[in-house]
C-alpha cells in the first residue's frame, strides 16, 4: 500500500511540474521542426516565422531539418517530442493521405495541432527547354508515349504524387504513364527537373515561382479554382476543360497530449506571427499563400481534410 501511494505521489508531484511548466513557457529555446529539405516551402515558411515566433515568446526558436523516410522522419521527431511545448513543428498534407499514414504508421492523431499557416496550390511546371509549350502539348505527348517521361515532387504517396495521381485520372490515364521519383520535398525534385533527372515536376506555385522568374522554368498549369494574381497568364487545369483542383498544407503542431496551455498560448503567438509585415512580405515575394486558422478551426480543418483524403484514395483506386 505505502508503495502505490508513493507511486501516486510521484506521479502528483509530475503533474503539478507540468502544469507549472505550463503556466511560465516559455523559459528556454523552442525546437521548430521542418521534416523537409531546405529550400521548400515548408522551410521558407519555418525561417522566416522563426524570428518573429522568438520576438513574441521571448525565446529563439530554432528551426531544425529533419528529412529522410518521404517525410516520416521529421513528422516522427514532432510526433515523438516532450509534450513540453519545446519541440513543435510544421506537418503537411501527408499526415492525412492514406497511403502515406499505412508506410509511416503515422497520422494527423499523433500531433496537437495548433494553427493552419499556409495554402499550397499546385502546379505543373517544366524546364525552360521542355517541348512543350502549353498543358495540351505536354497531355497530348503523355497520351501518345505512356511511361516516357518521369515526375517528381515529393515521397511517394505524398502529396504532390497525389496530386499527379488526380491530374492523370481526370485525363483517362494511370499511374504508370507518367512515373514518380520519390524525392525528399519539393526543392530537391526542382533540383532534379533543373538537371534533367525528370521532365516535369508537381510542386507549390510559390516553390517553383524563383526559378521560373529567372527563367529556368516554365509553368503549363495550375490546379486552382481561378488563375493566380502573380501569373495570370497561366491557365487552371479548369480552364482546360480538366476538372481537378489540389493543394497541400503547412500546419504548426505539437506532439500528442501536449498542455492546453501551452496549445493556446503557441495559437496565440503563430496568430500575431502571420500578421508581421516582414513575414507578410517574405511570404508574398515568395507566392505562398498565408491561410491562418486558429486551434479550434485547425482543429476541424484537420478532421475536414482526414475524411477528404480518404474519400480521395478511394476514388483514385
Amino acid at each position: 500500500m505505502k508503495r502505490v501511494f508513493g507511486i501516486l505521489a510521484v506521479v502528483a508531484v509530475l503533474a503539478l511540474t507540468l502544469v507549472a511548466l505550463g503556466q511560465r513557457y516559455p523559459v528556454r529555446p523552442i525546437t521548430l521542426i521542418v521534416p523537409w529539405s531546405p529550400g521548400g516551402s515548408t522551410d521558407l515558411t519555418a525561417r522566416s516565422l522563426a524570428p518573429v515566433l522568438g520576438n513574441i515568446l521571448g525565446q529563439p526558436v530554432q528551426v531544425v531539418n529533419r528529412t529522410g523516410g518521404g517525410g516520416a522522419i521529421g513528422h516522427a521527431a514532432i510526433a515523438q517530442g516532450d509534450p513540453s511545448g519545446y519541440t513543435i513543428g510544421i506537418i503537411t498534407l501527408e499526415v492525412v493521405l492514406p497511403a502515406w499514414v499505412n508506410q509511416t504508421k503515422i497520422n494527423a492523431d499523433a500531433f496537437t495541432p495548433i494553427a493552419l499557416l499556409v495554402l499550397n496550390p499546385v502546379a505543373i511546371v517544366v524546364r525552360k527547354d521542355a517541348p512543350w509549350k502549353t498543358a495540351q502539348e505536354f497531355i497530348a505527348d503523355i497520351k501518345a508515349n505512356p511511361g516516357k517521361y518521369k515526375a517528381s515532387g515529393t515521397a511517394r504517396a505524398g502529396s504532390y504524387d497525389y496530386a499527379r495521381l488526380g491530374f492523370l485520372k481526370k485525363i483517362g490515364l494511370k499511374d504508370a504513364a507518367l512515373p514518380w521519383v520519390p524525392a525528399q520535398g519539393a526543392a530537391a525534385a526542382l533540383q532534379e527537373l533543373i538537371s534533367g533527372g525528370i521532365n516535369v515536376a508537381f510542386v507549390s506555385i510559390g516553390e517553383a515561382s524563383a526559378l521560373v522568374k529567372a527563367g529556368e522554368a516554365r509553368y503549363l498549369a495550375f490546379m486552382t479554382d481561378r488563375r493566380f494574381p502573380a501569373f495570370p497568364d497561366i491557365p487552371t487545369l479548369k480552364e482546360l476543360g480538366i476538372d481537378w483542383t489540389f493543394a497541400s498544407f503547412l500546419m504548426a503542431a505539437a506532439p500528442k497530449h501536449t498542455l492546453p496551455s501551452v496549445a493556446r498560448q503557441l495559437d496565440q503567438a503563430f496568430a500575431k506571427a502571420v500578421q508581421d509585415p516582414e513575414f507578410v512580405r517574405f511570404m508574398n515575394n515568395a507566392n505562398l499563400v498565408i491561410n491562418h486558422l486558429n486551434f479550434d478551426q485547425t482543429k476541424a480543418f484537420l478532421a475536414e481534410r482526414t475524411r477528404a483524403m480518404a474519400d480521395l484514395a478511394d476514388e483514385l483506386r
